[in-house]
């Protein structure tokens, strides 16, 4: 079932990455989580760097709401191509129905959930609403601390608004359905300290790396 799991990732990462990543503005955010609830009451900061068709330097605080459910805002700023940096701001959500563990027969964790995201380049705007599912593996080190590899795939509505100069016309929005892909391992270090790493592809492509650091 894992190896399955695993197989089916990268099959859809090679098949989607070239058809669909040209046209699709994407996410300055990344992923940055694994499918594990911080739990309920928990809070943690967390900052990042994408170094993608956008760079983009980020900050997060994740709340958990519940045992298996957990809520983040998202602030950044984005440079895309050498224009101006501009902020970006986001927030998204996981509830998470499978925990992998020696009392339950899932074959590893799985969340799934929702996200919104908005940026406002040079003379476009951009708004992403979407749905996610996240799923990750970990493992326990010998010597202290879990490695959990995961995966996240999205589906979300891209809405583009063009800020034509004064005189021109015509049609100024456009909206698309678009899909994504990350995969990374989260290196959970101690009970406060966790570091991420991955690559996305979703129109924003390139490579993610984040801390978190629980302060709840």
């Amino acid at each position: 079932m894992k190896r399955t799991f695993v197989v089916l990732l990268i099959l859809f990462s090679l098949s989607t990455g070239s058809s669909f990543a040209i046209d699709a503005a994407g996410s300055a955010f990344g992923t940055l989580t694994g499918a594990s609830a911080v739990g309920q009451g928990k809070g943690s900061f967390g900052f990042g760097v994408g170094v993608a068709d956008a760079t983009s330097f980020v900050g997060s605080f994740t709340f958990g709401l519940s045992e298996y459910t957990d809520g983040r805002i998202k602030l950044g700023l984005v440079d895309q191509d050498g224009a101006d940096t501009k902020f970006t701001i986001g927030a998204d959500f996981k509830w998470q129905y499978w925990s992998y563990g020696p009392n339950t027969n899932h074959p590893f964790d799985m969340a799934v959930g929702g996200f919104f995201e908005y940026a406002d380049y040079d003379f476009l705007s951009v708004v992403q609403i979407g749905g996610h599912l996240i799923g990750s593996y970990p493992i326990h080190l010998k010597n202290g601390g879990t490695l959990a590899p995961y995966a996240r795939i999205n589906a979300r509505l891209e809405a583009l608004s063009l800020d034509r100069p004064a005189g021109f016309t015509g049609d100024d929005s456009e909206s698309n359905l678009e899909l994504g892909f990350n995969g990374g391992v989260q290196w959970i270090m101690t009970s406060t300290v966790t570091f991420y790493g991955e690559f996305q592809l979703d129109g924003n492509d390139g490579v993610f790396m984040g801390v978190d650091f629980n302060v709840m």
